[in-house]
């Protein structure tokens, strides 16, 4: 049975060669692909989406598949950038944009997250109001929205302000009155 296994493994061996000569004719560009990616159809993958072996294998080492490192890459990520992001639970690039749009880091945007809160304009409504996550997930459990709140604290501060005047024009009163 051991010898089975031996000559089925050297014929796979041989077809992996074939398909490495085939898909890379160049000795050194066909080891370079080697160096970097272990298959010869992979390799190749990567090679038709445009990625040298370098960069193939930045994206490979980090966990990207082809199709998924070459979205993050046409949105400008590095294979570093596109990790930290995804390493958060943010899949898509254009979700990663979005929060760099508005200023956000990784390290912000997944305490964000963890509340449930994951689109990137909600967050950017709740932080322009200077609430934190858990603050921000007191109002969503209410039904409020960023915009409902901020017309809440508007009309709180509104009335604050009035009592204020109100205080200050009573003090005046009694200036003048003390004044007489």
């Amino acid at each position: 049975m051991e010898r089975v296994d031996e000559f089925f493994g050297l014929i796979q061996k041989r077809k992996e060669e074939k398909k490495w000569q085939k898909y890379f004719p160049n000795e050194r560009e066909r080891e370079a692909w080697r160096r970097a990616i272990p298959r010869a159809d992979e390799a190749k993958d990567w090679y038709d989406l445009g990625f040298t072996p370098n960069e193939a294998l930045s994206w490979f080492k980090r966990g990207f598949r082809p199709e998924e490192a070459v979205e993050w890459a046409d949105r400008g990520f590095t294979a570093v950038e596109a990790r930290r992001w995804a390493g958060i639970g943010v899949a898509y690039p254009d979700d990663a944009v979005d929060y760099e749009e508005i200023g956000l880091t990784p390290k912000e945007v997944v305490e964000w997250i963890k509340m449930g809160i994951t689109d990137a304009w909600e967050i950017a409504g709740w932080k322009e109001l200077g609430m934190k996550p858990k603050e921000a997930l007191r109002w969503l459990k209410r039904g409020y929205s960023p915009k409902q709140v901020r017309e809440i604290l508007s009309k709180r501060e509104e009335v604050k302000r009035k009592k204020v005047l109100k205080k200050k024009g009573k003090e005046e009163e009694a200036e003048v009155e003390q004044g007489a």
